[in-house]
């Protein structure tokens, strides 16, 4: 293949990424949904595919123009269910889609969203979860604009329905004053598995309980509380048992890992996964139709592997060390696997068959071929206290001769990884910058995910503390080793990686240039705005109603030390973020406008957390570029 082309921002935002994949009960086919990174207006665009696994070329797209998402086959592997916004744009629906031939039908249209669907064992019903519907007032109130928002008055809580395959009929199911937001049937399709919490807003998943609920709505029990809002709920074959990924404590800063509890009354969780000693996370699972065991996906330093686990005594066996990151999976008869996968090398693609005959089933990789890109690689270092650590190192294309300017592109979270993939997405600058000349050092530092409990529950409270020793160790080690000029050194990154940027430019000045996306600035802001504010608290440390301090969060604030900052700095938000309010990056701006230092704000209108409109990601990928070219340029002006 003959490399002609550059990598630009619109390459990026128009790419399409697999995820949410799914083997047929009978393994013959693999569905998945794919979406585009940047959304061509108002709302995501998502699709449904198709492919044969004893045909190669067998890949088809059976859904347009709508945001098509959450395949789920149907027991007879005939037809799928899934979840489209096709009637009211940005509200999802319930459609079936009989793969033989013929045009998705609607099962259940409401005025909200309809979500999580899951087939009955004998096909005849599918469960969902839905909001309250508006009644009668929520329409006046609407209608007239009196519509004054009382905290904790006529939240939609989110309930467990069914709807019949056959008639459409629909009901709900059961209703307790809980908000529903997973469920699982039972293998014999007696049972459900529910997972509830106390109200919708999401910093409630601290309430998190798991109940059963018999099939018809009648009977319910609470089996146990959670730590966190888990994932992955499935009963085992047998179903004696459910399990689940959720942390190892109900704090802010835990490791992720599988656990198992038996389904009669009193029975106790136990962790199956990663034990809380264990260095590694769990951060999937799958039930195995012809099998006991279970198949959990496990993070382990920079590697992702799939293992067989048995939910009775916790045993484990590694199936798969996939080269690269696994963002999605699942296990069907007879060993066959399907995993969206990365490559070091190429964009992430379905992957699926025997566990020894894996081949890509998916090509949305397509478009960066031809497109000169950087190189990946492993790079491992020591922390000032001794800890080894690890991340990614990114080379240019036609890396140069010695030491290169080189940008530090911390990853979010903090319980995040910069793992084994490409480094491509609008939010992720790894090979946008490499490609133009810089090389990228992407840290993993300490509070992040691949590492186990202990190293995850370093960051709390330690915001800007030996987190941030970890990403200078790295930028150490890059410089001690050739790889970096440390004349010519820029930091960025979004969320987490934003916080790390601003506290960066207000504790030393060995960055020349610096962009700041989505990141706090203000700890003691963020527990009183933000839609997260016990998890905010926990990192920051302390809380403003504490007392009148001094405040372990106000210590580890970049605001509290703007003065200090004389790095050239790019600030990026959206402006309806509720994770990092765009009042953090107001307020930072404020702070530094009036002093001699080079500050840009700017934020994009209708944006949350992750900037998603094509346009936007566009404009922010071209900002961070010709930022970065004007104050770290790759090459010498004078060459």
């Amino acid at each position: 293949m003959t490399v002609t082309e550059s990598l630009s921002p619109t390459d990026i935002a128009s790419l399409w990424c697999p995820n949410d994949v799914r083997i047929a009960s009978d393994g013959r086919h693999v569905a998945w949904s794919a979406s585009v990174l940047g959304a061509e207006g108002e709302h995501d665009e998502s699709g449904l595919w198709v492919a044969a696994l004893d045909d190669d070329g067998s890949a088809r797209r059976w859904t347009h123009a709508a945001n098509d998402t959450t395949p789920r086959w149907a027991p007879d592997s005939r037809r799928l269910a899934f979840c489209s916004d096709r009637k009211e744009r940005g509200t999802a629906g319930l459609y079936v889609l009989d793969v033989g031939g013929g045009e998705a039908e609607p099962l259940v249209v409401r005025k909200r969203d309809v979500t999580a669907p899951a087939w009955s064992p004998d096909g005849e019903s599918i469960v969902f979860l839905a909001a309250d519907e508006p009644d009668e007032e929520d329409e006046r109130r609407e209608k007239e604009r009196d519509d004054a928002d009382v905290y904790g008055d006529r939240w939609p809580f989110q309930r467990l329905h069914r709807v019949s395959v056959a008639t459409g009929e629909a009901e709900m199911l059961w209703d307790p004053d809980l908000h529903v937001t997973e469920v699982a049937w039972s293998p014999d399709g007696t049972r459900l598995a529910v997972l509830t919490q106390d109200t919708p807003q999401i910093d409630d998943g601290w309430s998190a309980s798991i109940w059963v609920v018999s099939a018809d709505g009648a009977d319910a029990w609470r089996l146990c509380p959670t730590p966190w809002q888990p994932e992955d709920l499935a009963w085992t074959r047998d179903g004696t048992r459910l399990v689940y990924v959720t942390t190892h404590r109900p704090r802010a800063t835990s490791g992720w890992t599988v656990w198992a509890v038996g389904v009669e009354e009193g029975a106790e969780p136990v962790v199956i996964g990663p034990q809380r000693d264990e260095p590694r996370c769990g951060v999937g699972v799958r039930v195995v139709p012809d099998d006991d065991r279970v198949v959990i996906c496990v993070a382990d330093g920079l590697g992702t592997r799939l293992e067989w686990c048995d939910p009775a005594d916790g045993s484990r066996e590694t199936i798969w060390d996939s080269p690269g990151d696994i963002d999605a999976y699942d296990v069907g008869s007879g060993g066959v696997v399907a995993a969206v996968a990365h490559r070091l090398d190429r964009w992430p693609e379905v992957w699926a068959g025997p566990i020894d005959r894996l081949r890509p089933r998916s090509n949305h990789g397509t478009p960066l071929d031809g497109k000169a890109l950087g190189r990946v690689e492993d790079f491992t270092y020591t922390a000032a206290d001794g800890r080894e650590l690890d991340g990614i190192l990114i080379r240019p294309p036609a890396p140069p001769d010695g030491p290169a300017p080189t940008i530090v592109l911390p990853h979010g979270g903090p319980y995040g990884r910069s793992g084994r993939s490409l480094q491509i997405w609008s939010l992720n600058w790894g090979q946008l910058l490499a490609t133009a000349g810089y090389v990228i050092l992407k840290p993993n530092y300490r509070g992040g995910l691949g590492h186990g409990d202990e190293f995850a529950a370093l960051a709390e409270g330690d915001m800007g503390g030996d987190e941030f020793g970890d990403v200078l160790a790295a930028v150490d080690a890059a410089v001690e080793r050739g790889i970096a000029d440390p004349d010519r050194l820029g930091i960025g990154g979004w969320s987490q990686g934003g916080f790390l940027t601003a506290w960066a430019v207000t504790q030393t000045d060995r960055f020349a240039a610096a962009v700041m996306g989505a990141g706090v600035s203000d700890w003691n802001m963020m527990a009183l705005t933000s839609d997260l504010p016990t998890f905010e608290g926990q990192l920051g440390g302390s809380l403003p109603w504490d007392g009148p301090g001094p405040h372990r969060a106000v210590e580890r604030s970049p605001i509290s030390y703007a003065a200090q900052c004389t790095t050239p700095l790019l600030i990026l938000h959206g402006q309806q973020d509720e994770r990092v309010p765009v009042s953090q990056a107001i307020g930072f701006h404020r702070a530094l406008r009036d002093r001699d230092v080079p500050v840009e704000l700017v934020t994009y209108p209708r944006e949350p957390h992750g900037i998603k409109e094509r346009r936007h990601q566009e404009d922010l990928m071209r900002r961070v570029l010709e930022f970065f070219d004007r104050w770290l340029p790759a090459v010498d002006a004078g060459s």
